[in-house]
């Protein structure tokens, strides 16, 4: 559905310039470029709103689903005549199962892929994530009792965050003098078992002074047996550093790689890290990784 000329009483949009897998966060190619993606309230629905730049005159659709693997559910669908410049589009109305995270307390992390097709029947992808903090999501319900008169008492859900099309969730926690630290695993994985997870570490004695020393004893921690070892600085900063290891299997271990992006403070430091044991990291997965890493706050 295509919309001209929309004044809503009230319109959010999350720029899709914020990132938080399987599937690339690409909010850019030859064709088209993501500016926003969010719900906007008006006085008889709530509906989802894509905003883009358009950079060719052939294109021939877009459609555009929100993704919680293995299942995707459409919501935006255009095939009339697509021009150069800005278009907005417009889901149907969403119901009251579609707009249901609203009213889950916490963050929000969804994940939305958009198939563009051209004259010719080629075709491309963007991959926009996006993510609501619970004051974002406050805003909205208030919006949502005043324009529709719907009012729901907010309930509480497991920590998700769709990082990748996949929906990850916290399997080991914990906290101590040192650090604290979270693993979150794929939905339909289980900790015990893992095969890739995402770990974020906050460091409370590792700052900008001793980065140097920690990072020395990580790499002799790991090259400690196993000759294997292959260790790579991607990045270095004074406030951050990117790096990577792999190996072929050390120390019990199997074959295993692992990327972390550390971003360091005065007096403490926060890392992300992917990490991957199914033997060699496949390149296409690296890059997601990678993509994802760099846009962490």
């Amino acid at each position: 559905m295509k919309q001209k000329l929309f004044i809503p009483l009230f319109s959010l949009f999350l720029c899709s310039t914020q990132i938080f897998a399987q599937l690339k966060p690409e909010l850019e190619n030859e064709w088209i470029q993501s500016k926003s993606l969010g719900p906007i309230i008006d006085k008889s629905s709530i509906r989802w709103n894509f905003l883009a730049e358009v950079k060719v005159d052939n294109l021939e659709s877009i459609q555009g689903y929100e993704v919680k693997w293995p299942e995707k559910t459409k919501y935006i669908s255009e095939s009339e005549k697509i021009n150069l410049g800005t278009i907005s589009l417009f889901s149907e109305p969403l119901t009251e199962k579609e707009y249901r995270w609203i009213y889950e307390l916490g963050n929000t992390s969804l994940f939305f892929t958009f198939e563009i097709i051209n004259t010719k029947g080629e075709k491309k992808h963007l991959n926009v994530p996006i993510n609501f903090s619970e004051k974002t999501k406050e805003s909205l319900r208030l919006f949502m009792e005043k324009n529709l008169n719907v009012k729901k008492e907010p309930i509480k859900t497991a920590f998700l965050r769709n990082l990748d099309g996949r929906r990850w969730y916290v399997g080991n926690s914990g906290e101590n003098e040192e650090q604290v630290l979270i693993e979150m695993i794929p939905e339909g994985t289980q900790i015990e078992t893992w095969t890739e997870i995402y770990r974020l570490n906050l460091l409370k004695t590792i700052g900008s002074s001793n980065r140097t020393a920690f990072m020395n004893a990580v790499k002799e921690s790991l090259s400690e047996n196993c000759p294997s070892l292959i260790f790579n600085t991607i990045l270095e900063t004074n406030n951050e550093i990117i790096y990577e290891w792999s190996h072929n299997g050390c120390n019990g271990w199997p074959a295993s790689t692992e990327i972390t992006r550390m971003i360091t403070g005065p007096s403490n430091s926060t890392m992300f890290t992917f990490a991957y044991k199914k033997g060699s990291l496949p390149i296409s997965l690296r890059e997601i990784y990678l993509t994802i890493l760099e846009k962490e706050k």
